[in-house]
């Protein structure tokens, strides 16, 4: 660790006397370092699930926007046609976000007493191998259950949809029960499951959900796996090389499958990839770029908001949060007009803008500040991060009862761990999510007899 903390003092050392970065711009960029290096640390040897955040909101949040204010400013010519400039004074949006998120990562690491984390994963993956020792086939039955969804999602009603979507996900359950089981055909299973991810994001042009599920897959898969650094620091520039082709290639793919109606291509698809592959000019330009980093930018969104509010929308003085959580319990039957998951109502309420057609979010970030300003807004981080914290530490307890909860973690982390959405679709999740698995346990103890 102490090599961590050395090099991230010598970069920040160098920015600050060597460029023209201001000292919140060389904060986050020493920041993102270190934690980026000190997860390299720590993935294999501890529960990382949290990790993911904070490399999540600190690349998007602080590192990105550091880039725009700097290259893609106001006089690029593409970030002053697509209006993706940051908005406000670097001194004013830093000022807010560095403390936000610094505050935001000490709730999530914070010890809660008698919830205090066990990260060891070792303990935890002894007791799942020693009980899936006795039931080596369960994991075939999540996958076949997770597959059959899958189909029968697209030949339901909507109003069954989202119960199929859910269900489509124990496949990927499934996997890691495969993969801790003594099953003879493990790695055929394994590999599978793998490929039919893929396969799903080609068929539906989605690959955010792909990437957010292999990344909390990977820290799962190697619980307790000792791993040379130097492997771990070059496994993670080639995921970052991937997601960055990914991005690139991700629009005209869409295209093709969407907009031509050509469904899915993986040929096409390969195709793309090659190109990227072999003519790195496609992307390595700052034109090329521009949209790629657009796509990680998220700190335009808080940025957009702090410009908006209070100048031309007030404060919400908490009033969306706990909108948020009451929305995320009361059915819509009995609260028929309640706000919706994506970020609609945040958009209309703090920038006036009615969107259709697309997704777009101001993010927790923007969320904080909209509701509590700066000052607030960084108090409100730490308490997010404690719930995040506080939700990790109540499994990890009920898998030292239960230990294949710890299983689980993709499944109800998968959009915990992306900083893009706001309070509302997080909560949503994390509620249909955690009933879900419940209702899961119960059905498969008393229909199949099977203890999960």
């Amino acid at each position: 660790m102490r090599y961590v903390i050395i090099f991230s003092g010598l970069l920040s050392f160098y920015l600050s006397f060597f460029t023209t970065f201001t000292l919140w711009e060389v904060l986050s960029v020493g920041l993102f370092c270190y934690f980026l290096l000190e997860f390299l640390y720590r993935i294999g040897q501890q529960v990382v699930v949290l990790d993911l955040i904070t490399i999540s909101a600190i690349f998007t949040w602080l590192f990105m926007p550091v880039i725009f204010y700097h290259v893609y400013t106001k006089e690029n010519h593409l970030a002053h046609l697509w209006v993706k400039y940051m908005p406000v004074s670097s001194n004013e949006y830093f000022s807010f976000a560095v403390p936000g998120t610094v505050c935001m990562i000490l709730g999530l690491r914070i010890p809660l007493g008698k919830l205090r984390i066990n990260n060891n994963p070792k303990v935890y993956m002894q007791n799942v191998k020693e009980l899936l020792s006795l039931k080596p086939n369960t994991g075939l039955v999540l996958i076949a259950t997770g597959l059959i969804s899958s189909f029968l999602r697209f030949l339901t009603p909507a109003s069954l949809e989202q119960i199929f979507y859910l269900l489509s996900h124990l496949t990927y359950v499934g996997f890691f029960y495969v993969l801790y089981s003594p099953n003879k055909y493990k790695r055929l299973i394994v590999t599978s499951v793998i490929v039919l991810l893929i396969g799903q994001a080609l068929a539906t042009g989605m690959f955010g959900e792909m990437v957010y599920m292999m990344a909390l897959m990977f820290t799962l898969a190697i619980f307790g796996i000792k791993i040379s650094y130097r492997r771990k620091l070059f496994f993670t520039i080639f995921a970052f090389l991937f997601v960055i082709i990914l991005q690139s290639v991700k629009e005209d793919y869409r295209k093709k499958s969407w907009l031509e109606g050509s469904g899915t291509d993986p040929v096409y698809f390969a195709e793309l990839i090659t190109d990227r592959i072999t003519d790195p000019s496609l992307i390595a330009n700052p034109d090329k770029l521009f949209f790629i980093a657009v796509r990680f930018n998220q700190g335009w969104l808080a940025a957009n908001t702090m410009k908006m509010v209070p100048a031309k929308h007030p404060f919400a003085d908490g009033e969306t949060i706990w909108q948020s959580i009451l929305a995320s319990i009361v059915p819509r039957f009995l609260w028929p007009d309640k706000p919706e998951a994506g970020g609609k109502a945040n958009l209309k309420r703090f920038w006036g803008y009615n969107i259709k057609g697309y997704s777009m979010n101001i993010g927790p970030e923007g969320e904080a500040y909209a509701n509590f300003g700066i000052a607030g807004g960084i108090i409100y981080m730490f308490f997010y991060g404690v719930f995040f914290n506080l939700l990790l530490s109540i499994i990890l307890k009920l898998a030292e009862k239960r230990p294949t909860l710890i299983l689980w973690l993709p499944f109800l982390f998968l959009y915990v761990i992306s900083v893009e959405t706001d309070l509302l679709t997080t909560m949503n999740a994390i509620i249909k999510t955690s009933v879900f698995t419940l209702i899961v346990f119960r059905l498969f103890k008393s229909f199949f007899s099977i203890d999960l």
